[in-house]
């Protein structure tokens, strides 16, 4: 008789940061840039293997939405543009720790890889402290 073992369960992870609740509408631009720039990879590619090309692409895409007008962000470096800067810098600092670089063959792995920076920002690891 052969014996199967269940197979094994989800590592365990380290409990997520509390982001400060001032921080906290900051930090949900800064996720929602960086999974906008992933949907971006994943479903219109734009000409550039840069991973910030994406995320630059997603803050153009919110900042306009909200009545702003693309490339508003980046010179108006107070109020609420300093602010959305904020969270793009954000966004950028939490996907750099995944991005490979400027050298990517596929969109679908950039996706990834943004996914990945997005989800890691969510859970607040970019606030925990190692000792």
């Amino acid at each position: 008789m052969r014996r199967t073992h269940p197979p094994p369960g989800a590592p365990a992870r380290a409990p997520a940061a509390t982001v400060p609740a001032q921080l906290q509408p900051l930090w949900g631009l800064a996720v929602a840039i960086a999974e906008s720039a992933a949907e971006i990879a994943a479903t219109r590619p734009i000409p550039s293997w840069r991973a910030s090309a994406y995320l630059y692409a997603a803050a153009d895409q919110a900042w306009g939405a909200e009545g702003g007008g693309q490339g508003g962000w980046r010179s108006d470096r107070s109020g609420p543009g300093g602010e959305f800067r904020f969270a793009v810098l954000l966004a950028e600092a939490a996907t750099a720790r995944f991005v490979a670089g400027d050298g990517y063959l596929s969109n679908r792995q950039l996706a990834s890889d943004l996914r990945s920076g997005a989800a890691w920002l969510a859970a607040g690891a970019l606030l925990q402290r190692t000792a």
